[in-house]
């Protein structure tokens, strides 16, 4: 009688856990749908429209791995500089590294950014190097990272540096998911 309600129970976790995920992509999908999207090609292409501090986001995937999708920032010198995975951690690379990806990128700014914050934010990237990639449950423990996660921190701490409040989680969970960066008010999304 307890294997059977056990597996009840594993089946039920396992029905509302395949809902949820529904959910969650159907509602990501409708958010993502009011934003430009272009392919890693086309990012390349356009690359002199693309400025220091740009956030880049990338389309999610069902995959375990590309569920949430994926975010990175350009550095100074325009280079991809993201937290990719576990075994990475801290990762720079030119921005034609991506022209293979079979996903889609949005580009997002922050408005009214400025040269002042700019310099904070690659002072914080900078900050960033030695720090390994982690998940955690808390958006601001800054000991690991995850790539959204390393995104709101360096650019709320670059704002604290310049005496702006800049806070790029746009529904305020304990996590930050790239999708959560991407709806944020403070960004706009640019078109070519």
């Amino acid at each position: 009688m307890k294997n059977k309600t056990f597996k009840n129970y594993n089946k039920r976790i396992f029905l509302f856990f395949l809902f949820l995920m529904f959910s969650l992509t159907l509602h990501a999908q409708s958010s993502a749908s009011k934003y430009k999207w272009y392919s890693p090609k086309q990012i390349i292409q356009n690359m002199d429209k693309l400025q220091p501090g740009d956030i880049l986001i990338l389309s999610k995937r069902p995959t375990l791995r590309s569920m949430w999708g994926h975010a990175a920032v350009l550095n100074e010198h325009k280079k991809i500089v993201e937290f990719p995975a576990y075994s990475i951690g801290y990762s720079e690379s030119p921005i034609y590294a991506w022209q293979n990806l079979k996903r889609q990128v949005a580009v997002f700014r922050l408005k009214n950014i400025d040269d002042n914050f700019k310099n904070a934010l690659f002072h914080e990237i900078d900050e960033t190097i030695t720090k390994p990639y982690g998940i955690t449950f808390n958006k601001n423990f800054d000991k690991r990272l995850y790539c959204s996660q390393f995104i709101y921190i360096v650019f709320k701490k670059a704002g604290l540096k310049v005496g702006k409040i800049i806070n790029l989680d746009s529904n305020g969970g304990g996590m930050v998911m790239p999708y959560d960066i991407m709806n944020s008010k403070l960004l706009e999304n640019i078109v070519f």
